[in-house]
């Protein structure tokens, strides 16, 4: 397989490979700060071009690996992982050396709820003081208290996103279990009263859902509902799992090379690096926060992993072989033959 077949493939999984889907409200990218459409376009160019640069643009921080609720739906209600939260001198550890090598964005979570951890407004403040321009989380927003709401403001946090399905309590309830409907609705909502009190543009609110099936026809009643409360209506599209498809999937051969080597990388609560956000059992770790650095793990570790996805030998690497990502390009190349 020659470069030239590898770049084109990339192109084209990069754009097939988005299971994310904003659909009402703003463009919350659009920025005409430099440094910031800077980070942008390297976000696509990078993967394009198959070029890591020398540091990840962008750092899952797992605050936490706990979640107050049991969707049955996400991994992390049925994953056996040891849970924890991270410590002060470990953020601190990522931080300090993410702002010397121009970090661009962080996201606090990974498997958990970070309205968990009692010093989340610690972290987000440090993020910003270190220069990082896009810090921002995923919510199920049961804990968006008064209180946590001012914290999140005060922060400078630039974005949330709240995991929300649909627009009417059964379902949602259903698919969020161990929350309630209106409190977290009045909870989101009183975030956004808070920021235009604080006459403040951040956070930015985006809702986002699961496209379990029973959503699939009423996404224009999901806008409805959710248009005049957020900045950004959203959706992913369910990811597959190793359960759910043939067994033989994550075996099978293809030319699929995955973006985020080129892009980001996950620290986990107890500082353990990762090369991906899917990795929720640490089968790619590449040693601890305490004893190696990011950059090394960027420029040395990840580079084995690069050059298999090159060669079309994803599926060789158990956490790649199984991911959702390329699960879901094979499963539409499958559906594609079928019809």
């Amino acid at each position: 397989m020659n470069s030239s077949v590898d770049l084109t493939n990339m192109v084209k999984t990069a754009e097939k490979d988005n299971i994310h889907h904003d659909i009402a409200g703003e463009d919350l990218f659009a920025n005409d700060d430099d440094k910031f459409r800077t980070y942008r376009r390297l976000w696509n160019e990078n993967p394009h071009n198959l070029n890591p640069g020398s540091f990840p643009l962008h750092l899952d921080i797992e605050v936490t690996s706990a979640c107050n609720l049991k969707c049955p739906f996400c991994a992390t209600t049925y994953s056996k992982f040891e849970n924890g939260f991270m410590e002060w001198k470990t953020v601190k550890k990522i931080l300090d050396e993410a702002g010397e090598e121009g970090l661009y964005a962080c996201k606090f979570n990974f498997r958990g709820e970070p309205l968990l951890h009692k010093e989340l407004g610690r972290f987000i403040r440090y993020a910003k003081k270190k220069g990082v321009i896009d810090v921002f989380l995923n919510t199920n927003a049961v804990l968006l208290t008064d209180d946590k709401a001012k914290m999140l403001i005060d922060s400078g946090l630039d974005r949330l996103t709240v995991s929300f399905e649909g627009f009417e309590k059964t379902l949602y309830e259903k698919n969020r279990t161990g929350a309630k409907f209106e409190e977290v609705v009045a909870n989101v909502e009183r975030l956004r009263n808070l920021r235009e009190k604080a006459c403040s543009t951040k956070p930015k609110i985006r809702i986002q859902a699961v496209l379990v099936p029973e959503l699939k026809d009423c996404l224009s009643e999901y806008v409805s509902f959710w248009k005049d409360k957020v900045d950004q209506v959203s959706y992913n599209e369910m990811e597959p799992s190793v359960d759910t498809v043939s067994n033989n999937i994550t075996s099978i051969k293809s030319s699929w090379i995955c973006p985020f080597p080129y892009q980001r990388m996950t620290v986990m609560w107890d500082g353990t690096l990762t090369a991906c956000k899917n990795d929720y059992y640490g089968k790619l770790a590449m040693g601890n926060i305490d004893s190696v650095s990011i950059k090394k793990c960027w420029t040395d570790s990840l580079e084995t992993l690069r050059k298999l996805h090159k060669k079309g030998q994803a599926h060789d690497i158990e956490a790649c072989g199984e991911c959702p990502l390329r699960m879901s390009e094979l499963i539409k190349k499958k559906e594609a033959k079928v019809n």
